[in-house]
């Protein structure tokens, strides 16, 4: 027969439980503002918002695309910010930001001043397996740019793209280089590994001015440097 417990008993149980229990976390505290700070707050961002609204700023033009991160639409649409044709200047400075950091040791102003073009989806010597992202030809040099965003690189897809690259090259009588644009790197030497943050730093290079003084090309540009800041 089981022996009932006195209150007394039990009150020694819970406190000897109450000792050796972890104590219960503290409660956040809750925060008060006052109206009269918020609806301060918010009369000084009307005016900002307005501007930011008349000036076509509060929606980004890229995500209208629907460019997602789809590796072919991405890479068409860096290709027309690179060509001449579309921005001038601004669109070769871009494009000599970007290939300065992934191929040093080269004069890519004066390199693309002399003339170039781009191309998208090439197959260098026609065989649809070795189909490269991006093409740029100069008077000396042919580069392929292979984009990745989110999947990997396919078996020996590197090299036999530059394989085929170095082929072309030689045929044309220019000097080949390879450029992987991922968020990863590759460990061949000849190839050279960059990243889309490389892309949004030579983008913000040429794209600098603020507001008014911005052309429409600038501010595609650094558009698209927001854009992909997600890569």
């Amino acid at each position: 027969m089981v022996e009932a417990l006195s209150a007394g008993d039990l009150e020694n149980a819970f406190d000897a439980l109450r000792r050796v229990l972890p104590l219960a976390p503290p409660r956040t505290p809750k925060q008060f503002y006052a109206l009269d700070d918020l609806q301060a707050a918010f009369r000084a961002l009307k005016q900002p918002l307005a501007a930011a609204k008349k000036m076509g700023g509060l929606i980004n033009p890229w995500a209208l695309a629907s460019l997602g991160h789809d590796e072919v639409r991405n890479a068409a649409a860096l290709a027309g910010l690179w060509m001449s044709e579309f921005g001038g200047e601004t669109s070769r400075n871009f494009l000599g930001n970007y290939l300065s950091k992934a191929i040093a040791g080269v004069d890519w102003a004066d390199e693309l001043e002399r003339g170039y073009r781009i191309e998208t989806e090439v197959c260098p010597l026609g065989d649809a397996a070795d189909r490269v992202d991006l093409i740029i030809e100069t008077m000396r040099y042919l580069i392929g740019v292979e984009v990745k965003i989110r999947a990997g690189l396919g078996r020996q897809q590197l090299e036999r793209y530059t394989a085929s690259l170095v082929r072309r090259a030689k045929l044309q009588k220019l000097s080949p280089q390879v450029v992987l644009l991922a968020p990863f790197q590759t460990k061949l030497p000849e190839v050279a590994s960059t990243t889309w943050f490389d892309v949004a730093r030579a983008a913000h290079a040429v794209s600098y001015s603020r507001g008014a003084d911005r052309s429409f090309v600038q501010q595609l540009i650094d558009s698209y440097a927001a854009h992909i800041r997600k890569f």
